[in-house]
């Protein structure tokens, strides 16, 4: 019998038997649903067979996982995501196995269908989708749906499911025994997963997208068009008046979580707002500048085309392109011109990159300098190579024409879009220009896009020691209201106002079970304290441990929200590390601790770095890009105001010029997996801590394979 807030079955189709099977959730229910459980799977179905080098993410034998959490449609506020996971295409040099996740209603509409989760295996001869009506499932020609983009994919699913002509009307229908007036949820690829191109998204509903991982690409490896699913059933909680109680507990007003307001001062001016099923937060809007009835995130999709005044010859426009990396399927941090830049990039930055400087920033560079254009070539190892830009028109640049001819380009491979279709790294590694990862080409680890690394440091090791940008919000939430690229944002004056030592106590408070070291707080960078307490110390190697176990568990894998977990400081019984357990023993009736949450993302996080160890991972290969080690590496940020410990005080700095030392991070790594249990000299899990763990026939498999840790 399922334990409450699960299903009982996980979906698994294999498209090229056409085989569709049950699998039982009890199974996995020690991984913690969502992603904890993708990470078992994924080694049972790929891993325990042995019989490839889990390399190629586009080989038929790699998996994709979608997966919703244990809380997930009991109406949990906050708790409404989707986790994908398999072999990325995007990850670089290799296709690490790795995680994106989805808001919007899939997850929940999948196990009010009955499900805990799809696992989709094979590749199909011809274009095809999924098609779940509660337990009945198909496989369905998706012929006609090839090469339309995901708004009309998702129509024409509609249309074929429930025959509305799309016009917003809906009219009750029958499902066996039940009736609705719901829509399927449906997530597709558009064209530039069907040209398997290595930064491609999936896209859900109106909007909602799955973006970092290429998973688009995957779907486009497998002949997969879409999975749609309609659910008109439910599943068992342990006490329905417990949980609508705990909801009013957390959402009452006094705990001052009111809408985020879609982002509005970065996305202009809104029109209305929305949220994921079952949250109350409103952080995707709707604005003037979007076309048609749809979605945007406030954040990455309203800056990606967004060029730096005075740059930009019509913000409006810009603002406008938001719309196609919907329709086409495309990764918008991994593509973005710019991003947002909130600090400076002089003299001392001379590395001169906004924060976030995607594929286009870099092409714009390069065109820049005169290495690429009309007519260029460039000749690498003996080869000449085009290096035309056609059918890009830099005087149209900034303009949302140019937009759409980049983003048409890529998705079709057209011209230099087949070129750059797979990334910025790749373009690099294609023209010879690898070494730009010491410079101008701003990807910290893995072949994806600096995402916040810096000065916050721990995001950057996040990235290092997992496999792509951790997209992990949980410090920046706290310290960019210390001020924003050291100028303020918020309530920067009256946080930095608060005595230091006080403010770094308070929040140790909510670092379980790591709440009696404040050191980890403490970014000293540039002298011999970094060492002794500093970004290269076992308190920073602590944290890291602390953010990746609760990233693991309370975000991926119970699916709880990234915009509002972890809340470490100014919510008190309703924030970390009481908030937690408290929503999802409402559910399931347990009396679950905090520290049993996080040792459940422990548990998942070292399976996962076994699947490393056996894919290539080792100590020797997990370093930062040389640009990393450079004057400027921060570039701009968010969150450079931060606690300082000189040895003696606490203070408030802005350590904003911070980069890092080789030596330096090597003492961290070492820290870090004598932390983890894992041997300090490969960084492979050990006997001893998978067996702690209860994972013994892992270490088996490590040890057969020449990967266990030395005890």
């Amino acid at each position: 019998m399922a334990s409450a807030g699960f299903t009982g079955k996980i979906l698994k189709v294999d498209l090229t038997s056409k085989k569709i099977v049950t699998i039982d959730t009890a199974k996995y229910e020690e991984f913690g649903g969502g992603y904890g459980t993708a990470i078992a799977l994924f080694w049972d179905i790929c891993v325990k067979p042995g019989d490839w080098d889990l390399q190629d993410a586009y080989d038929p034998r790699n998996i994709i996982t979608i997966m919703n959490g244990q809380v997930s449609g009991a109406g949990i506020p906050y708790a409404g995501r989707t986790s994908i996971s398999g072999l990325s295409p995007q990850g670089w040099p290799v296709n690490w196995f790795t995680r994106s996740n989805i808001g919007g209603d899939f997850g929940t509409m999948l196990k009010f269908a009955g499900w805990d989760g799809i696992v989709v295996q094979g590749r199909s001869d011809k274009p095809v989708y999924i098609n779940i009506i509660n337990d009945k499932v198909t496989i369905e020609d998706a012929s006609k749906l090839w090469g339309l983009h995901t708004w009309d994919t998702q129509k024409e699913i509609v249309k074929q499911q429930t025959g509305s002509s799309g016009d917003g009307k809906r009219d009750w229908r029958e499902i066996g025994d039940n009736y609705t007036l719901n829509k399927p949820a449906i997530i597709c690829t558009g064209q530039a997963g069907e040209n398997l191109s290595r930064v491609a998204s999936l896209q859900h509903g109106g909007g909602a997208a799955a973006g970092v991982g290429g998973f688009g690409g995957l779907f486009g490896s497998k002949k997969l068009k879409a999975i749609s699913v309609i659910g008109t059933g439910g599943f068992k909680v342990a006490d329905p008046k417990i949980i609508l109680e705990t909801r009013e507990w957390y959402t009452a007003p006094a705990a001052g979580m009111g809408g985020m307001g879609g982002f509005g001062g970065f996305g202009g001016p809104q029109l209305a707002k929305s949220s994921c099923i079952g949250c109350v937060r409103g952080c995707r809007s709707r604005g003037q500048a979007n076309s048609e009835d749809r979605d945007q995130d406030g954040c990455m999709e309203t800056t990606w085309a967004d060029i730096h005044k005075p740059a930009t010859k019509n913000e409006h426009e810009a603002k406008k392109a938001n719309p196609l990396l919907q329709q086409y399927g495309l990764n918008g941090f991994d593509t973005c011109f710019g991003g947002l830049e909130f600090g400076p990039s002089g003299d001392d930055f001379p590395l001169g990159t906004p924060e976030a400087s995607g594929l286009g920033y870099y092409i714009k560079r390069l065109y820049d300098a005169g290495v690429i254009g009309p007519g260029k070539s460039v000749t690498v190892n003996g080869k000449k190579i085009s290096v035309d830009t056609a059918p890009l028109q830099w005087d149209k640049y900034g303009t949302y024409e140019f937009a759409e001819t980049y983003v048409k380009a890529i998705s079709k491979r057209e011209g230099f879009g087949g070129l750059i279709a797979d990334g910025a790294v790749r373009f690099a590694e294609k023209i010879g220009r690898i070494d730009d990862l010491n410079g101008i080409l701003r990807c910290p680890t893995w072949g994806h896009t600096d995402h916040w690394s810096m000065a916050e440091v721990t995001w950057g090791y996040g990235d290092l020691v997992d496999s792509r940008d951790i997209c992990d919000h949980v410090l920046q939430m706290v310290f960019m209201m210390l001020g924003m690229g050291g100028s303020g944002f918020g309530g920067a004056k009256k946080q930095q106002n608060q005595d230091p030592e006080a403010f770094v106590m308070n929040l140790t408070k909510a670092f379980v079970p790591y709440d009696d070291d404040p050191f980890m707080f403490d970014y000293s960078w540039d002298n011999d304290q970094a060492y002794k307490t500093g970004i290269y110390s076992e308190h920073k190697a602590k944290l890291v441990a602390w953010r990746m176990h609760y990233h693991t568990y309370y975000k991926e894998s119970l699916m709880f929200c990234d915009w509002n977990w972890a809340k470490p400081t100014g919510m008190g019984e309703k924030g970390t590390p009481f908030g937690e357990p408290r929503l999802y023993n409402a559910v399931t009736g347990k009396n679950q601790t905090f520290l049993e949450g996080m040792e459940i993302g422990r548990k998942a996080w070292n399976l996962k770095r076994a699947i490393y160890a056996l894919q290539g991972r080792h100590k020797d290969n997990e370093k930062f890009a040389g640009y990393m080690y450079k004057p400027g590496a921060s570039g701009a940020s968010f969150t450079n105001t931060l606690p300082v410990y000189d040895g003696t005080k606490w203070a408030f700095e802005n350590v904003g010029k911070m980069y890092l030392s080789e030596k330096g991070v090597e003492t961290w790594k070492t820290h870090y997996y004598n932390i983890e249990g894992w041997d300090p000299n490969s960084g492979y899990p050990t006997q001893k801590t998978l067996e702690k763990l209860g994972m013994k026939d892992v270490a088996s498999i490590l040890k057969k394979n020449n990967k266990l840790g030395a005890a």
